[in-house]
């Protein structure tokens, strides 16, 4: 398997972990107030955005060169540091 398919496994593997974890956190959110849960829902829809951005990164780059997927590497390596901060910071804080 060369670099390119490891690098792609593991950031797929982490993007079905981060899809449970949102899962959680919005069955969580169910037991909030009505406010508190309008805010969660928000951060959470912000959340999946993230998600989703990483995940099209990380599309594009399985679909290059292996002489190309370096440089774009970098793209979901930031879309996945953006995720982690995302999903650190809406665990933290439930319900606020």
């Amino acid at each position: 398997m060369s670099k390119k398919d490891d690098y792609f496994a593991k950031m797929s593997s982490q993007i079905k972990k981060w899809d449970a974890e949102v899962d959680r956190l919005k069955s969580r959110s169910e037991q909030f107030g009505a406010k508190a849960r309008a805010k969660y829902a928000e951060q959470l829809k912000t959340l999946r955005a993230t998600r989703d951005v990483m995940f099209n990164k990380l599309q594009e780059l399985h679909g290059a060169s292996e002489s190309a997927w370096q440089r774009l590497q970098a793209g979901v390596d930031a879309a996945w540091a953006s995720m982690k901060s995302a999903l650190e910071k809406i665990s933290s804080k439930p319900g606020k």
